[in-house]
């Protein structure tokens, strides 16, 4: 019997190819596998010998390995069509990979796949010895040598190793002087893989068209216009809607160019700008349109959706989802209210009858008692609960920018109006509620606009002319006496009694001095404290103390004894000295003189925000908007990132803050630092 040896490069190699002729020739030759890194005799003995390429040949002229007789011949490889079903699966357009150890082998390989029509994906050839391949090749195809893919590659497929092509077969049978029918037989059976290749290709190819047929026609079905093209401005989705928005001829669409689509200069502008998601307002001869652009995930195209006018309601309304998506929810409930005093429960028990109610509320308390925490709780068990819950602290704003931030502006409205206009927090909280802090200082102009939208249910943003209907609560606060203020003329009686059809009065901490037990537990369980030793000295302390900041002091006194504490629990020796307590032992006034002086006339959020600054400072820490409110809330008041920005525009027109851009923040200046010092 005729022997027949291949020769692989290597182990795995050799026993596929010969797995392979084994299957045409069995019984009729005696076939040995040898391969190059190790499993080569010393002396090979055979009738004819097959090499798996040339690289193989050049090894074994190397090695002295040629056999004594017989022919040689160079086979030509191609891939296995039976182990392709996972990468015709592939997306169009994926970046792939073919690994293999050497270049000159990746680069065939590659060239096998392109001639069987696997042209659909992005191919590299890659080897060991290049740089790792970018992070977009997420796909790995292997011969056989999965250990070969690169690190972090997440997704690998093995065709395992190339068989002999047709060619080479047949030379094979040629050599061997096996008969004719035998060679048809086996084309015959080759023939039928590739077919069977082509038939999975081409069901791949009907079953893409069919589903892009089927999202072309729910696309064209949509009542909103779309478009998408990519960075050079050509279109690849343009629906029967957005044709009739603008107002194009027949056969315009796909594959035209945004220019010849888009005659309006500045609709142009909007959708060739390429700066992450926006959205504007713009009028065509279809009527205006609210136009939403963005990027989709390959970076490569953008996405516009063209809404009509009927539709901006809806817009509002997937707004206020979206502000509740981002955490724009009541954050606190009737149980995170700490105490059992006479004073606290009867609180809590007229809250909680008001909240099932749907009256406006106006809430009466000093500062630092709680007051949007009662808000916060209210809403979370009213009916309104699942609605947005959207709170503004007005004393921190100007007039205009009350107007613009509740009611919301139109485009041009004013100078430095966003393009587009701006929906406003009325809109926004619809079918939730609006909670509004410090309300006794706006203006008489806001007050009349807030009058008519808690009569009439409606609002009109500012330089527009359309009424919208909104369904919102108000929940008010106030920390003064503001029906001295609408005696005096100062506050429209109107809305006081208004707002005043719910009425809520929060008691100061000097009130409910028997709550500071269970305050300075809950704030030690919030700081992770909670099993810390704190003496009977220091709640007898504590409790015999006013507290003009009333709970928002004594949770920032807190804070500043565990940060210098000695021991292993809370004593009178970690107390601040007399200085921290002398401005504020003889009144009852929530700010302490020192801030309320005519050179720093701080208020209490000026203070909050230097101790801010000076902790991150102290720690290293960029102070910017975000972070200064975040550690702010995490001390257990809540300064929304508006007030932050006011009182650092305050704070650097005293010179005590200086801002910068970037990662560095804002910083104390050195009388900033002293008085931040003595603020604490």
């Amino acid at each position: 019997m005729q022997i027949l040896a291949v020769v692989g490069g290597s182990e795995t190699t050799a026993r596929a190819l010969s797995r392979q002729l084994e299957t045409y020739l069995s019984g009729r030759v005696n076939i040995k596998a040898y391969w190059v890194n190790g499993g080569l005799p010393e002396s090979l003995e055979t009738d004819l010998l097959v090499v798996s390429s040339t690289l193989v040949l050049e090894d074994m002229q190397q090695l002295g390995c040629l056999p004594l007789k017989g022919g040689v011949i160079i086979g030509r490889r191609t891939v296995d069509p039976d182990a392709l079903e996972q990468v015709v699966a592939l997306p169009v357009g994926t970046k792939v990979l073919f690994v293999n150890d050497r270049k000159e082998t990746a680069g065939e390989c590659v060239e096998s796949l392109l001639d069987l029509g696997l042209d659909a994906v992005s191919w590299m050839p890659w080897y060991p010895a290049l740089p790792p391949p970018p992070p977009e090749y997420a796909v790995a195809v292997v011969a056989g040598e999965p250990q070969l893919v690169p690190s972090g590659c997440p997704e690998i497929i093995d065709i395992g190793a190339r068989i002999f092509g047709f060619g080479t077969i047949a030379e094979i049978f040629a050599r061997l002087h096996i008969p004719y029918e035998d060679i048809e037989s086996f084309s015959r059976r080759y023939l039928a893989k590739i077919v069977s290749l082509a038939r999975r290709l081409s069901k791949s190819t009907e079953e893409a068209r069919r589903l892009s047929g089927h999202l072309g026609s729910v696309i064209n079905s949509l009542s909103h216009g779309v478009l998408v093209y990519d960075r050079g401005g050509r279109v690849s989705v343009c629906n029967e809607e957005l044709k009739e928005l603008l107002a194009l001829q027949a056969g315009a669409g796909v594959g035209s160019s945004l220019v010849s689509l888009v005659r309006q200069r500045e609709l142009l502008e909007f959708l060739e700008s390429r700066h992450g998601q926006d959205e504007a307002a713009f009028k065509l001869p279809g009527g205006t349109v609210l136009v939403e652009r963005f990027d989709l995930d390959d970076g490569e195209h953008t996405v516009a959706v063209f809404r009509t006018e009927g539709d901006v309601e809806a817009v509002s309304v997937k707004l206020g989802r979206e502000y509740r998506r981002r955490g724009h929810v009541a954050k606190w409930v009737f149980t995170d209210i700490v105490g059992e005093s006479d004073a606290l429960r009867h609180a809590k028990r007229i809250a909680a009858k008001l909240a099932n109610t749907d009256l406006s509320i106006l809430v009466h308390g000093e500062s630092g008692t709680g007051k949007e925490l009662f808000a916060s709780a209210i809403h979370a068990a009213s009916a309104r609960a699942d609605g947005p819950f959207l709170a503004v602290d007005l004393g921190s704003l100007s007039d205009e920018l009350i107007e613009s931030e509740l009611f919301g502006y139109e485009e041009g409205a004013f100078t430095g109006a966003k393009k587009g206009g701006k929906t406003g927090l009325f809109e926004l909280a619809n079918g939730g509620t609006l909670f509004l802090d410090e309300i006794g200082n706006i203006s008489p102009k806001v007050q009349t606009r807030l009058l008519r939208v808690l009569q009439e249910r409606e609002v009109m943003r500012v330089g527009g002319s359309d009424i919208k209907k909104v369904d919102v609560r108000i929940i008010a606060a106030i920390n003064e006496d503001v029906f001295e203020k609408a005696r005096r003329g100062q506050f429209r009686e109107d809305l006081y009694f208004r707002l005043k059809m719910g009425w809520l009065s929060i008691p100061p901490l000097r009130d409910r001095r028997e709550d500071i037990p269970a305050l300075v537990d809950r704030f030690l369980e919030l700081e992770g404290q909670k099993n810390l030793i704190v003496s009977c000295e220091v709640i007898e302390a504590l409790s015999a103390r006013d507290w003009p900041g009333n709970v928002r002091e004594l949770r920032n006194m807190l804070t500043y004894m565990l940060a210098v504490r000695e021991g292993e629990g809370l004593s009178e020796a970690d107390f601040p000295d007399s200085a921290y307590f002398a401005s504020n032992e003889v009144s009852v006034s929530p700010l302490p003189s020192l801030c309320n002086d005519a050179e720093f006339p701080l208020n209490e959020d000026d203070r909050l925000v230097l101790r801010a600054i000076s902790e991150l400072e102290t720690s290293g820490r960029a102070a910017g908007r975000d972070t200064i409110a975040d550690l702010i809330c995490s001390r257990g008041v809540f300064l929304g990132a508006g007030s932050v920005r006011a009182a650092l525009v305050r704070l650097c027109a005293l010179l005590l803050v200086f801002t910068g851009r970037g990662r560095r923040g804002s910083r104390l200046t050195a009388t900033g630092r002293r008085i931040a010092a003595l603020a604490k």
